[in-house]
């Protein structure tokens, strides 16, 4: 770590001001990556947390290590398996720590775009803050006043990132992730593939609102020339586009219509087309 750049400085933050999680039953754990209830797979295994992701990322060269830290069900237990083997970890692991805890966070929000991204919401635009008994990096540390933490909290800021992403126009565009451009980004001596989760997504809303004739909205929009099934059915109209946010579609982007019959068996293709998700 070079203590002279300035993105690794230590900030000081106001408790009473900020987002603080520590233990994941309590307000806000949902945040630490060692929270349960936000499952990930990549390439087709499953990882119960965010921490036995990022750890196992630690030992792309020892698939065996990858494979009994993804097997422990607490996420405290993956971490502590890790350890004996640190010394181990991939050579550049101090440079390229960032770039993969921030990618693990992404993928957490992807796959549990609801859960996960409803969270991130609740924090408003306050500071999140991982209060760490002693890990002034990841974290920040309560100073002898309880009133404020110190700290670099690498994990916060990271957190706080996401959440402006999230929060932006180009929300739907975290359902894709693509892998890190890193030397050996491997999982069981696989390289680490694309999580894309926009299909998986936009079936969920499909279920949600019961939408067993959609291919209705579909001929609607065929008809009109100009909507998207976005501004046609009105439970995504209200749900997932802001007004704000819906007028600018309006006046600057075209929508994609999509032509097929209103009795066709929608593919895979087409529902993906029909909420103009981000290539």
């Amino acid at each position: 770590m070079n203590a002279n750049n300035i993105k690794y400085q230590e900030r000081v933050y106001n408790y009473s001001d900020s987002c603080v999680f520590r233990k994941t039953k309590e307000l806000n754990g949902g945040l630490s990556n060692m929270a349960s209830g936000y499952p990930i797979k990549i390439n087709g295994v499953r990882i119960l947390t965010s921490e036995a992701l990022y750890q196992a990322c630690r030992f792309p060269h020892l698939p065996e290590i990858q494979s009994k830290i993804i097997q422990e069900k607490s996420p405290m237990s993956a971490k502590m398996v890790s350890k004996p083997y640190r010394d181990n970890s991939r050579k550049d692991w101090d440079n390229v720590r960032l770039e993969i805890m921030y990618w693990c966070l992404r993928v957490k929000l992807a796959q549990n775009f609801f859960t996960f991204g409803r969270l991130l919401e609740s924090t408003f635009d306050k500071s999140i803050v991982e209060d760490s008994r002693k890990d002034r990096f990841w974290g920040a540390v309560k100073d002898k006043d309880n009133d404020t933490l110190i700290g670099v909290n690498a994990l916060g800021r990271y957190l706080m990132k996401l959440r402006q992403e999230y929060n932006s126009e180009c929300r739907y565009d975290l359902l894709y992730v693509e892998p890190l451009k890193i030397p050996d980004f491997m999982l069981y001596n696989e390289p680490i593939q694309i999580v894309d989760e926009r299909l998986n997504f936009t079936n969920s809303l499909l279920k949600r609102w019961n939408l067993h004739h959609i291919e209705e909205y579909v001929a609607e929009v065929n008809r009109s020339n100009s909507l998207s099934i976005i501004e046609v059915v009105p439970e995504i109209q209200e749900s997932i586009v802001k007004p704000k946010e819906n007028a600018k579609r309006k006046s600057s982007v075209k929508s994609k219509t999509v032509r097929i019959k209103p009795t066709k068996k929608l593919s895979d293709e087409d529902k993906l087309s029909l909420f103009n998700v981000a290539e």
